[in-house]
């Protein structure tokens, strides 16, 4: 898998809602900035692996199944990770204008899925998970396939 590099810095995570210390690991969606105060103040684990859907504002049946697959596949392969924010969830309305840096910025056109490697509050790498459209059909190959490459980034050295 090609892995895209891109410097990122906490202050651009924080403007994207994407920074560990605001983002709750059970907030899919909203404002960060609702966040209370206290979860800001938190420590962020030194490496994290954020999974971002992107979505449209209207979303068609398969867009809702293949953000409940890959929230799923989270959940049930890397329970213990979200738990401690090692592994979190996102999701992003693209045609949002409060979203249009971090849309610019992955280069986002459609609905996609994006794995985000960060390390020390910082985007490392990121890369679009492009199968998970052809394998809605076939649930079990498409939570197996987001596992795995979720997998691979946090391997990564």
């Amino acid at each position: 898998m090609k892995t895209i590099s891109i410097p990122g810095s906490l202050a651009f995570l924080s403007a994207l809602g994407l920074a560990a210390g605001i983002l709750s690991v059970s907030a899919c969606h909203g404002d960060p900035g609702q966040d209370a105060p206290a979860k800001k103040a938190a420590a962020a684990p030194a490496r994290q692996v954020i999974a971002c859907y992107f979505h449209r504002t209207v979303r068609c049946p398969t867009c809702r199944t293949i953000s409940a697959y890959a929230e799923e596949s989270l959940q049930t392969g890397f329970k213990k990770e979200m738990k401690d924010s090692r592994v979190l969830w996102k999701m992003i309305d693209f045609q949002d204008a409060k979203n249009q840096k971090v849309v610019e910025a992955y280069k986002i056109q459609g609905p996609t899925l994006v794995l985000m490697d960060v390390r020390n509050g910082k985007v490392t790498d990121w890369k679009p998970v492009p199968k998970v459209w052809t394998l809605v059909p076939d649930k079990e190959a498409f939570v197996k396939y987001v596992q795995k490459e979720v997998r691979t980034l946090m391997e990564k050295k």
